[in-house]
C-alpha cells in the first residue's frame, strides 16, 4: 500500500486499494493537518465525489460553503458535502491551523451521495465536547497514517467510521436549518456557475437567467457570499487550478485555458497575486517535481 506525503503532512489512501479491503464501506480517502499561518491556501474548490470533516484547531477567519459565507474560530467542526464549492479566509497575523478527513463513497439514509448534511442545515458547529472526541480520533488517524504500522489500514478506517458516527450523531442533537428565499437564489446562481465558471459570465445575464435585476441579484449575492460576481469567479477558476495542478500533468498553459483564462502570462500573475506563489512552484511545492 503507497501512501503521498507532501510538505504540509497530507496522506492520501489510494481508494481502489482501500476498497479491496472494505468493500461496500465508505472509505478514507486522506487525512491532513495544515498550518496555514505562513504558507499557501487552497483557493475556492469542491471535490466532486468526496465529503470532507474539517476541524479548526487554532485560529479564526470566515469559510464560504456554496452560497454562504460563515464566521469561524478555534474549535468549530466544518462539514463540506461531495460537490459543494468552499473556500476559506484565516484572519492574517494569527495562528490558523486545521486537520481535515476525506471521505470516499458515502452514502447516508435520506441524503444524496457524498452528503454528510442535509443542504438547508448550517455546516459548522461548535460544540466542545464533540470537537474534542473528533479531534482525539483524528489526530490518532493522522499519526497511524504517517507511521503506517501493521494493520495501520485497519484501524483508520474503523477510527473513520467512529467519525462518521460521531459527527451524525452531533448533527442529530444540534443541527440548525439556514435556509431562505434568498439563500436559494444565491444556491441556483453558484450552482450554474460551477458549471459554467469558465465562460464570461456577467451580471446582466446571471440576472436574466433567473429572472431577477442585475442590482437585486448582486446586492444578494455579496451579502450571503462575501464576494463580487467577478471576485466568485475568478476565485473559483483559480481553485480550480490548484486541483489541475495538483493532480494532473497538463501543462500551466492548458489548465489555464481550460479554466477560463485566454492570456497564460495573465493567468500566472493573477495566481500569483492569491495563492502566493507561481503555478510552476505550487505545482513543485505539492507534488514534489518539476512540470
Amino acid at each position: 500500500m503507497k501512501s503521498t506525503h507532501s510538505s504540509n503532512h497530507q496522506v492520501i489512501f489510494f481508494p481502489q486499494e482501500v476498497q479491496t479491503l472494505f468493500p461496500g464501506q465508505p472509505s478514507l480517502y486522506r487525512i491532513s493537518y495544515q498550518d496555514w499561518t505562513n504558507g499557501y491556501q487552497q483557493i475556492m474548490h469542491c471535490h466532486a465525489d468526496i465529503t470532507e470533516i474539517l476541524l479548526l484547531l487554532a485560529g479564526s477567519g470566515h469559510y464560504s460553503i456554496g452560497a454562504q459565507r460563515y464566521p469561524i474560530r478555534a474549535g468549530d467542526v466544518i462539514l463540506c458535502n461531495g460537490g459543494v464549492v468552499h473556500d476559506e479566509f484565516p484572519k492574517t497575523h494569527e495562528t490558523y491551523q486545521t486537520i481535515c478527513l476525506g471521505i470516499k463513497g458515502l452514502q447516508l439514509p435520506d441524503l444524496p451521495p457524498n452528503h454528510i448534511i442535509a443542504h438547508n442545515k448550517t455546516p459548522i458547529f461548535h460544540r466542545p465536547a464533540q470537537f474534542d472526541d473528533l479531534s482525539a480520533l483524528l489526530q490518532i488517524i493522522l499519526r497511524q497514517a504517517d507511521q503506517q504500522a501493521p494493520l495501520y489500514l485497519h484501524i483508520c478506517q474503523q477510527l473513520m467510521l467512529s467519525v462518521l458516527k460521531l459527527t451524525e450523531q452531533m448533527i442529530r442533537e444540534y443541527g440548525t436549518e439556514n435556509i431562505s428565499q434568498q439563500n436559494e437564489l444565491c444556491a441556483q446562481v453558484e450552482a450554474y456557475i460551477y458549471t459554467h465558471y469558465q465562460q464570461d459570465l456577467t451580471i446582466e445575464q446571471l440576472g436574466k437567467l433567473f429572472f431577477v435585476s442585475p442590482y437585486h441579484l448582486a446586492h444578494v449575492f455579496k451579502q450571503h457570499t462575501g464576494y463580487t460576481l467577478k471576485q466568485y469567479i475568478l476565485r473559483r477558476r483559480i481553485g480550480e487550478a490548484q486541483d489541475r495542478l495538483s493532480c494532473s500533468s497538463d501543462s500551466i498553459t492548458q489548465i489555464a485555458r481550460e479554466v477560463g483564462f485566454e492570456d497564460s502570462a495573465y493567468f500566472s500573475r493573477i495566481f500569483t497575486k492569491y495563492v502566493g506563489m507561481s503555478p510552476k512552484f505550487y505545482r513543485e511545492y505539492r507534488t514534489g517535481s518539476d512540470e
